[in-house]
């Protein structure tokens, strides 16, 4: 009984101490109460239930490689509308702050689950809606299922918790797999080739198309205009001789329209093509 008694103690102080941490109004921001936290408390400093009025919604790449790195957006509309803040969190890979949004931070729950995002201040809407943008790194395990946790609040900015509501985004899904290359022939090649990407101009996805006249290790490079590498879509792989296609696609990383660059190496060939993406 005494056991009993205890451990219904360290139960109530718990969730005592989790409610005061909401109810306290964390102005930069709290994690630690995502679905992936379970759906006990949530945002109780802005309304003690989620409420459908508020849309969350996590937008992003449904495929991501194993171990690669995508831009997700995070949108928040419905209720007060003057102010937002968000919690967002991963069950088997990583998110991570994104230069395009210097809003975010990183912080560990209480609880140890692992580090998730949330906001240093209050996000101002813009028109109906707050975006966030954010980083998701893959789990470097292909051939699984990885799963982005958010909720999102919507307030009207005057310091009080009356009227503001909040609500959790639906689970996204994500499934890590391996970069697609497809082989195309079994004819050996002559030479070495790299074709030009087709569509081009393409918006979202591309395929790359290139041909091996012997056994070679290839790396296949995608880099911006200015030089910055975005991915290694093929990183020294070896490959039998033939005639293979990549495809690309520019959602998983977050890309704007303009000019960017891809080179292909296999032994001492190497080459390098442009591309345009227009949204």
């Amino acid at each position: 009984m005494k056991i009993f008694k205890a451990l219904s103690v360290i139960l109530f102080g718990t969730f005592i101490i989790t409610v005061y941490q909401n109810l306290i109004a964390f102005e930069d921001g709290i994690v630690g109460f995502t679905k992936k936290n379970g759906e006990m408390v949530g945002c109780v400093c802005h309304q003690f239930e989620p409420n459908p009025i508020v849309n969350v919604n996590i937008i992003g790449p449904s495929n991501v490689n194993a171990g690669d790195t995508a831009t997700f957006y995070l949108k928040i509309s419905g209720g007060p509308a003057v102010k937002a803040g968000c919690d967002i969190a991963t069950s088997l890979g990583n998110v991570i702050t994104s230069p395009l949004d210097t809003g975010l931070r990183r912080d560990e729950p209480f609880t140890g689950a692992g580090f998730e995002l949330t906001h240093k201040m209050p996000r101002s809407f813009s028109g109906d809606t707050a975006t966030f943008i954010f980083r998701y790194i893959a789990p470097n395990t292909p051939n699984v299922i990885d799963t982005i946790f958010a909720n999102g609040n919507s307030v009207n900015g005057d310091t009080t918790s009356e009227n503001d509501q909040w609500n959790y985004a639906a689970n996204f899904l994500i499934n890590v797999g391996t970069t697609s290359i497809a082989s195309q022939s079994s004819s050996i090649p002559s030479d070495f080739m790299l074709s030009q990407n087709y569509p081009n101009p393409f918006n979202p996805e591309t395929k790359i198309n290139f041909s091996l006249s012997v056994t070679s290790n290839v790396s296949l490079v995608i880099f911006n205009a200015s030089g910055k590498e975005i991915t290694k879509a093929v990183n020294n792989q070896r490959f039998s001789p033939g005639q293979y296609s990549v495809s690309f696609n520019s959602l998983q990383y977050g890309l704007t329209s303009g000019v960017y660059f891809y080179r292909l190496t296999a032994g001492d060939f190497s080459e390098t093509k442009s591309m345009v993406l227009i949204k």
